[in-house]
C-alpha cells in the first residue's frame, strides 16, 4: 500500500441488469379499403334486321291534256289495251298509243281555220291505223293518220282526214291489232 493512500474499501458492486426482454412487435396494419366498384355491364343486343324490299315499277300512261272544247276526242275509247277482249280482237288505248291533240292551225293543212282541233295518230309495232266510218272499219290510207275537227262553224264537232275535195267524215280512229281472227 502506498503510504499517501488511504485504505479505502472498494465494495466492488457488481450491477447486474435485469435481463430486459424487448418484444419487437411487428404489427401489420392491413388497411382494408373497401372500393366498392359498381361495374356496369352493357349488354348491347345488336338485332340485325334485314328488309328486303321489291321495287316493283309501274308505268301508267296518261293522255295529255284535252285542248278542244266543241270536239270530241276521236280515238276509239272502247280500245282496252294489249289482248283485250282477246288475243286476236284488241286494240291499245289512246295513252298507250300517244294520242295527243292539238289546238289551232294544222301545219300540214294551212287552209283550215285556225282554231281547229287536230291529232295524228301513229300506231305501235303490231298495230295498224284504222278509220271508223259509221260502224265500219277500214284502213287508213297512211300509217300517220292525221285527223281534224274545226271548232267553229257549220263542220264544228266533225272529225276529219284527207285533203279537201277528198277528205271525209269518220267517227272514230283506231289502232287496230295486225292479226284480227
Amino acid at each position: 500500500m502506498h503510504p499517501d493512500s488511504t485504505s479505502r474499501n472498494y465494495t466492488t458492486v457488481a450491477i447486474t441488469a435485469k435481463p430486459t426482454t424487448t418484444a419487437t412487435s411487428t404489427s401489420t396494419t392491413t388497411t382494408t379499403t373497401a372500393t366498392t366498384s359498381t361495374t356496369t355491364t352493357t349488354a348491347t343486343t345488336t338485332t340485325s334486321t334485314t328488309t328486303t324490299t321489291m321495287t316493283t315499277t309501274t308505268t301508267v300512261l296518261t293522255e295529255a291534256p284535252f285542248p278542244c272544247s266543241s270536239c270530241p276526242k276521236v280515238y276509239d275509247p272502247a280500245c282496252m289495251g294489249f289482248g283485250n277482249p282477246s288475243i286476236f280482237d284488241w286494240c291499245p288505248k289512246a295513252a298507250d298509243v300517244g294520242v295527243t291533240y292539238f289546238l289551232g292551225a294544222v301545219a300540214a293543212l294551212p287552209f283550215l281555220p285556225y282554231d281547229s282541233c287536230s291529232t295524228t295518230i301513229v300506231c305501235p309495232p303490231g298495230t295498224t291505223p284504222r278509220i271508223n266510218l259509221f260502224g265500219s272499219s277500214i284502213p287508213a290510207p297512211t300509217p300517220a293518220t292525221l285527223a281534224y275537227c274545226e271548232e267553229t262553224g257549220p263542220d264544228a264537232g266533225k272529225w276529219m282526214t284527207g285533203v279537201p275535195p277528198f277528205n271525209f267524215e269518220l267517227s272514230t280512229l283506231t289502232c287496230k291489232n295486225v292479226v284480227s281472227g
